[in-house]
This record gives C-alpha cells, sequence and structure tokens, in this order.
C-alpha cells in the first residue's frame, strides 16, 4: 500500500475541509493534504443559483435516506448531503444565517470555553465579504462573498404581510438582533453560487504545499496506541494510506465523521463490539446528541404569473439564455429572498421559530421534481429542537451507508412548536398583503385548522432541513466527544471539524456557523494547541 507524509491530513472538502485547507496551507512549510470522497463539480447547475434541487440525488449528493421515523408516520426522510469538493456548500441552498448570539454565548456556559458569540464574532468576519451590510457585524473582506437580492415585488408583499401579523421588520438577521421578518442575505457572487471551493479551495490550491485527492474514501483513521497516525483510503479502487506528522482532523460531516471514528474503534463499546469492530477508545458520545432542523411547508396556488416555475416553457428557455449571457434573470435567484424569526412565548431569549419564504410552489416532498404551476411556500422549522437522535454503524464495513435515525417528534415540544410555525405561515398566507393573489391553499388545505389535524399534517409531510449537527458534540459532560479544542477525547492528534461539533444545534442555517468553527479551529492548530 503506498503511503504519502504530510503534516496535516483533513478528511473532507466540504465547508469545514476547504476552509481548513486554505488557512493552514498559508504556512508555506506545512504540507496539507485533503481527501475527498467526491469529485470536481463542474457542472453549471451547480453555479446557477435556482437549480440547487436538480443536485439533490445527483452524483455530487451522497443520497442518503433516514432511518424510518417513528415520530412521522414511519417514513424515510431524504437527507441531501454533499459529495464533492465544497461539500454542501456546493449543493446547498445558499442562505447565509449565522445563528443566534445565545445559541453560542449558551456553548461556553456548558463547557465550550471560547466559544461565547463575542469570542466566535471575529470568525465570522475573517471570512465574510459582504457586498452591502458594512458595521461591526459583517466584513467585506472575507473571501465568501454574501449579497443581498434585487427588489422582488412577491418579497415585498410577504415583508408587510410580516408587519400586518405584528412581526417588526429586521433588515439584517446577523446583526444586533434576529427577531422578526425580513430581507435574507445569500452566498452569491454576481449572479453565481459562491461556495467554498469558490472562496477558499480554489485559490489555495495554487500553493504547491497543498495536495487535493478526489474520489478518496476514508475507511478508517490509523492508530497507534492512543495517537492517531493517520489514514486508510480508497482512491479509484486502490487502497492507498496517508501519515500525518502533526495532526488527521476529521471534517466528514455529522453523518460520516462520527461513522468513521467508530470504523476506527473510537466509540461505544457495545455498539462497536455488536459490529465486529475493535474498539481502541470507548467513547459513548460518539454518533449520539444528533439533532437537526424539522420543517413544515405551507403552499398555496397564486392567480397572478409571477413565480418562475408556472411560466410557459418558451419564458423559461428565454431566462436561461438571459442567465447565460449574463448571469441575471429570474435564475440568479435561490427565490428564497426573505424570512423572519419568530418567538412563540415572548418570554424566551431566543426565537424558536425560523420562517422561510419560497417564491415558489414547493412539491409535496423535497425530494420531488418541481412544479410546474404558480404559487408560494411559505416554511417553518425548530430552531432549537429537544429531540436526539444517534448515527449508528450499519456493520464494520466502512463502505457501508451508516444508520441514521434523527428520532424527529420524540419530544412533544418539538411537535408544539412545528403546530405553532404552521399556524404562524397561515397567518402570513392569509394577511391582506396577499388577498388579491391567492388562490387554492395546497396543503395543509383550508379544512385542516384543528391542532390535532395541524399535528397530522405535520406527521404526515414534515421533512429535514439538511442541517444535521451535535453527533461529535463539544463539551465536558459524558457524552462529549471533543474538547473545547475540538481534540478528541482519549485519542493524540486527532481533531473534528464540522457541524457534528456542535454542542446545540444553532438557531438558523448551518453553513456560515460551520465555516466560523473551521476558522477559528484553523486557529486553535496553528497556535499549537494540542
Amino acid at each position: 500500500m503506498k503511503t504519502q507524509l504530510y503534516d496535516y491530513i483533513i478528511i473532507g472538502a466540504g465547508s469545514a475541509g476547504c476552509v481548513l485547507a486554505s488557512r493552514l496551507s498559508e504556512d508555506p512549510a506545512a504540507k496539507v493534504l485533503l481527501l475527498e470522497a467526491g469529485g470536481e463539480c463542474r457542472s453549471p447547475i451547480a453555479s446557477t443559483p435556482a437549480l440547487y434541487g436538480e443536485l439533490q440525488d445527483s452524483p455530487y449528493d451522497w443520497g442518503d435516506r433516514t432511518a424510518p421515523q417513528t415520530g412521522l408516520n414511519g417514513r424515510r426522510i431524504f437527507l441531501p448531503q454533499g459529495r464533492t469538493l465544497g461539500g454542501s456548500s456546493a449543493i446547498n441552498y445558499m442562505i447565509y444565517i449565522r445563528g443566534n448570539r445565545f445559541d453560542y454565548d449558551e456553548w461556553a456556559e456548558r463547557g465550550a470555553e471560547g466559544w461565547s458569540y463575542e469570542e466566535v464574532l471575529p470568525y465570522f468576519l475573517r471570512s465574510e465579504g459582504n457586498r452591502r451590510l458594512s458595521d461591526r457585524f459583517h466584513s467585506s473582506d472575507g473571501p465568501l462573498i454574501v449579497s443581498s437580492h434585487k427588489p422582488n415585488p412577491l418579497v415585498e408583499r410577504y415583508l408587510r404581510a410580516g408587519q400586518e401579523i405584528g412581526l417588526p421588520f429586521n433588515p439584517d438577521f446577523n446583526g444586533c438582533s434576529q427577531d422578526g421578518c425580513g430581507p435574507l442575505q445569500a452566498t452569491l457572487a454576481d449572479g453565481a453560487r459562491c461556495s467554498v471551493t469558490e472562496a477558499f479551495l480554489s485559490p489555495a490550491r495554487r500553493r504547491p504545499n497543498l495536495t487535493v485527492l478526489t474520489h478518496a474514501r476514508a475507511l478508517k483513521i490509523r492508530l497507534e496506541g492512543r495517537r492517531a497516525l493517520g489514514v486508510d483510503y480508497l482512491r479509484l479502487g486502490a487502497a492507498e494510506s496517508a501519515r500525518a506528522a502533526n495532526e488527521v482532523i476529521l471534517s466528514a460531516g455529522a453523518v460520516r465523521s462520527p461513522q468513521l471514528l467508530m470504523l476506527s474503534g473510537i466509540g461505544p463499546r457495545a455498539a462497536l463490539e455488536s459490529c465486529g469492530v475493535d474498539v481502541r477508545v470507548d467513547l459513548p458520545g460518539v454518533g449520539k446528541s444528533l439533532q437537526d432542523h424539522l420543517h413544515t411547508r405551507v403552499r398555496c396556488a397564486i392567480t397572478a404569473p409571477l413565480t418562475f416555475g408556472g411560466l410557459p416553457e418558451a419564458e423559461k428557455e428565454a431566462a436561461r439564455r438571459q442567465y447565460h449571457k449574463d448571469r441575471s434573470g429570474p435564475l440568479a435567484s435561490n427565490f428564497l429572498e426573505a424570512g423572519a424569526f419568530v418567538k412563540i412565548d415572548s418570554s424566551e431569549t431566543r426565537p424558536e421559530l425560523q420562517l422561510f419564504f419560497l417564491a415558489q410552489l414547493a412539491p409535496d416532498f423535497p425530494e420531488a421534481g418541481a412544479l410546474s404551476r404558480h404559487g408560494l411556500t411559505f416554511t417553518a422549522y425548530i430552531n432549537r429542537p429537544r429531540s436526539r437522535g444517534a448515527v449508528l454503524l450499519a456493520s464494520a464495513d466502512p463502505l457501508d451507508r451508516p444508520i441514521i435515525d434523527f428520532n424527529y417528534l420524540s419530544v412533544a415540544e418539538d411537535l408544539r412548536c412545528a403546530v405553532a410555525g404552521v399556524r404562524c405561515n397561515l397567518q402570513l398566507l392569509y394577511a391582506k398583503a396577499f388577498d388579491d393573489i391567492r388562490g387554492e391553499e395546497i396543503a395543509p388545505g383550508a379544512h385542516a385548522r384543528s391542532d390535532a389535524e395541524i399535528e397530522a399534517f405535520v406527521r404526515r409531510t414534515a421533512s429535514t432541513t439538511w442541517h444535521p449537527a451535535g453527533s461529535c458534540k463539544m463539551g465536558k459532560d459524558d457524552m462529549s466527544v471533543v474538547d473545547s479544542a475540538l481534540r478528541v477525547y482519549g485519542v493524540e492528534a486527532l481533531r473534528v471539524v464540522d457541524a457534528s461539533v456542535m454542542p446545540t444545534i444553532v438557531s438558523g442555517n448551518t453553513n456560515a456557523p460551520v465555516i466560523m468553527i473551521a476558522e477559528k479551529a484553523a486557529d486553535l492548530i496553528r497556535r499549537g494547541i494540542v
């Protein structure tokens, strides 16, 4: 087996891995290897903001499904996760949200020293290149381009509807306050997706000290005693190995980082033994504390031809030509241009709900194809779910998919919150701002208004917002997997840097927080926190 020596080995070229590869390779003396199970993401679909739906279940996606979910009528839930350079930042919906400041303060209070809001804000600023906002909460100098959308008459209606139902206007969800209704920003640069590949990795690949290997599927972290020495991987059918003089950094995401730890003998003893894996470090929290944002959609047809999906094919083709010509027109938008953060209980410090306004009619389920009908979608998800699940090994075979069980709605409070989200979106839909264009209410349907009917609707239709987190959580309790420097307990020279380390999921989309985590991790590594 061929073996190469590097200073740092990064497993996974997603939002965290690309940032780490860029930052660590800034030191010309550091030899860095970045391994990615997928390939290059060169499809024009990937860079076109409006076409993100076509990237799901594509060659750029792992194509995962959850275990049957008892709380969702036994359904297996569709779970897209990026399998390409850029990871999920190459296939996501491009929304730029950092979460609530109290999320990070809570992390610090629970034992993650150094991760309070004021301590992580500089790392958000380091990565951000905001094209519109500039104050103490924003930076225009970072490589990740963040842009505002152009004026949209449907968005203007949504913002008026928010005012009607008592939601204050908020021009910046990443600013001094998260509460209210307002425009969303997105990781878009001049009408095209700005993934971490464009922002971080592509410029860094010119450096001779950075090696990027695609189609390299990590199989096992190689240990000597309790020190991580390197990684075995399969590349284009050939078994290869790499050694790390300094560290191995696991950035494979909240599903595959715990899977790889367990395949390497690091995890809950009984679970590993039941799969025939030799236990090297008994670490009970690996794969546990899995969390996700569960969303439910209110959908309605409209009587005016105001959405791309309902246009005649000739007009859609004209829009495609316009986009290919100068990256303008409807395809330059992700159609998710506004939203809200809403408190159910006014005594709460943080909103329990995040709402999205999609200026398109979404299908019954996210994995279904686009609809050729004019309509609108109002989405709500539970910001801080109480339900906890797990990532489990299906077997000791590293090519087997792991078992992913979010255990959605296993805590009654989550169902109460989901029902409140549906009710809030119905209020928005039936505000005067939409009176002149509102058509048939498709979901939940005008007949469904009691708590029991809406609960049944949630169980029948709710799905993931594709934000798995927490499965290798940071902290000090018995179920923590990494410490505040993201070092795996009981193992030397091994860190986890991705969404799996979140002690609790943030109140908002997870891409920007994962980039922040990697920025901070790069500093910890460069300062020699070992």
